[in-house]
């Protein structure tokens, strides 16, 4: 935090001794610009200061900087091409070169949208296959801010930067499916920061008329007060042995924890807004599974957040970025011990299906199933190829109208016959196929008491899946996968090897308080092994 808010002071410096141009470290060699729109670019020199841009694909804008010495411009650009150039003009001179046009996506999240490609299986491999691919990454620190920001310490990379191994796994395979797909330049700004909830990412301000999030806000004195207790602690150990308790010093203020609203937003999102973007790329929702409240609250915080950041680019850039561009997030992965009830009481499943609903009722927005990735111990699965892909899948077929099945069979509506229940699902055409030999094993039946029991017999007949159990009569719902690791399971996918998801038919209360395991230790030599899937042959 010191170092960013250091490096923030020297530039304004800077600034205010020379009243050179100065550009946000975002517009740099190496930068995709988005195709065939007006894109924003802005910066800094002297109040009313006469400022000239030219690019190499012919185009000539003139502005004039404010009373604050702050400029921006709308650059118009052609379809995707490689190796451009723009030059700023005021009483400095720049130039960026190695400009591409291309295709331009942002990427959110907390820390399994930020792990790194190098620790994914084969990300080496992976790395090197993709050096020629014409795809670039702005991969920024993960900082927090109590006030808004105005640029990030990051610069371009290419696919063979030094360092390129620590973008987003996420965001690579998603750029370089899209690439592979499309075979334009790809641009990726990824902001990522651990353990986060939704509601960093957001300003404090827009959250203030949501009681839950209001509540945490007005209501943070304990916290604070636990908070400021421990920082007391840590100052004391420190005193008493500088050497073995050095992390333990200058802990920062409550308001300026990761966990207090508004402060990755201030950081690592108010610096780009108006960037040119084609859409967003969402991983996130961990940390709002804690509890089951948080998980149910989830179904009014996410859609806020998309719908505000096409509010605000939308605004910035003069409706040059669509106000309802494409985003698109991926569902909870598996985790913890496989599956071993035909119901289990987790925050997990009911994330997983508040995430289903925001699919359901929020226009352009989908998810990418991924409970067939994860792992049982750690938190982090490096398996993210298949979750990249199915973002991918879904802007090919929805953004750049690609004749592909974007998704996994979507359940869509019941009808309840005597003792079975007929399931109907969304296919895309697809045939609905199981993961191995055998019958599909994933889905419980609840009777009228609502005790649930596991289906004994599933049969599917084209977009249909009939199902039943022996030890229920008359059944009244259907649950599916309905575990926090239901990876192990005999899981419903197509052809195309894309699963469905989660989801429940009824509508029944969940538990107040939902039990959650504790942790799983991480035993010693413990390793880390993929899961058997489907392939993906699209």
């Amino acid at each position: 935090m010191k170092a960013i808010k250091y490096i923030i002071l020297l530039v304004l410096l800077s600034f205010e001794l020379s009243a050179d141009v100065i550009l946000p470290n975002i517009f740099s060699e190496n930068m995709v610009l988005q195709q065939e729109s007006k894109n924003l670019i802005w910066g800094w020199a002297e109040p009313n200061e006469k400022i000239k841009i030219s690019t190499s694909w012919g185009e000539n804008v003139g502005t004039i900087t404010d009373s604050e010495g702050k400029w921006e411009v709308l650059i118009p650009t052609p379809s995707f091409r490689e190796n451009q150039s723009i030059k700023i003009q005021g009483e400095n001179s720049l130039e960026i070169n190695n400009v591409n046009i291309g295709e331009v996506w942002l990427g959110v999240g907390q820390s399994n949208m930020g792990w790194g490609i190098e620790n994914t299986f084969n990300g080496e491999k992976e790395m090197q296959d993709a050096k020629k691919s014409n795809i670039r990454f702005f991969n920024p620190a993960s900082t927090l801010s109590t006030t808004p920001l105005d640029n990030q310490d990051a610069q371009w990379l290419t696919t063979n930067s030094e360092g390129v191994g620590k973008v987003s796994a996420t965001s690579f395979y998603f750029a370089n499916k899209l690439y592979q797909e499309l075979n334009i330049p790809i641009g990726i700004i990824v902001e990522a920061y651990a353990g986060t909830s939704v509601e960093l990412w957001m300003p404090k301000e827009i959250q203030m008329d949501d009681k839950i999030t209001a509540d945490y806000i007005t209501g943070a004195s304990g916290d604070k007060e636990r908070y400021t207790k421990y920082v007391e602690r840590c100052n004391e150990k420190y005193a008493k042995d500088p050497v073995k308790f050095k992390k333990l010093k200058d802990k920062a203020p409550f308001e300026e924890t990761y966990n207090f609203p508004g402060n990755t937003f201030n950081a690592m999102i108010n610096p780009i807004i108006g960037y040119g973007i084609r859409g967003i790329i969402y991983y996130q929702g961990e940390r709002n599974s804690k509890r089951i409240k948080q998980a149910q609250h989830y179904e009014t915080q996410l859609p806020k957040l998309f719908n505000y950041y096409r509010s605000i680019w939308n605004e910035r850039t003069s409706n040059n970025v669509s106000e309802s561009f494409s985003c698109y997030f991926i569902q909870l992965p598996s985790y913890k011990g496989a599956q071993d009830k035909p119901v289990e009481n987790d925050t997990w499943p009911v994330m997983r299906e508040t995430m289903r609903q925001i699919s359901n009722n929020e226009k352009n927005c989908d998810l990418a199933v991924t409970i067939d990735t994860g792992d049982e111990v750690v938190l982090h699965p490096q398996n993210k190829k298949p979750g990249g892909i199915r973002l991918a899948y879904l802007a090919l077929k929805n953004d750049y109208n690609k004749n592909i099945v974007s998704k996994g069979p979507v359940y869509k509506s019941k009808n309840i016959k005597g003792d079975k229940i007929e399931l109907l699902f969304e296919t895309q055409g697809a045939e609905i196929i199981s993961a191995k030999e055998g019958m599909i094993d994933a889905f419980a039946i609840a009777n009228k008491k609502g005790e649930w029991f596991w289906a004994d017999k599933v049969e599917v007949n084209g977009n249909e899946v009939t199902v039943s159990s022996k030890k229920v009569s008359n059944p009244i719902a259907v649950r599916y996968a309905w575990s926090q690791n239901p990876s192990q399971k005999n899981l419903m996918y197509n052809e195309f090897g894309l699963p469905a998801g989660p989801f429940r038919t009824d509508n029944f209360e969940y538990p107040e308080e939902i039990y959650r395991p504790i942790k799983p230790k991480k035993q010693k030599g413990y390793v880390v092994k993929d899961w058997e899937r489907l392939d993906m042959p699209q």
